[in-house]
């Protein structure tokens, strides 16, 4: 069984999901698991092959909200 969360977890996860922007898309059920092979033959979720696709066309690398951190606490290291 998993424990509740705490009411700190919870302001965090929050917090981080305000930082978030949903994109919803929508394929016919034919193509789904087409879709999801494709992604596991990359060693990859669904979400994450479609990140990729999009880096790929807007041609700049779509940083995370965890990397934007890592990053932001590195360079004021």
């Amino acid at each position: 069984m998993v424990a509740p969360r705490t009411g700190k977890q919870k302001d965090s996860q929050d917090a981080y999901m305000e930082k978030l922007q949903d994109i919803k898309v929508r394929v016919p059920k034919e193509y789904y698991d087409k879709i999801k092979s494709c992604a596991e033959s990359k060693g990859l979720s669904i979400n994450k092959l479609v990140i990729s696709l999009l880096e790929n066309e807007i041609g700049e690398k779509i940083l995370s909200i965890r990397e934007k951190n890592k990053l932001e606490k590195d360079s004021s290291e």
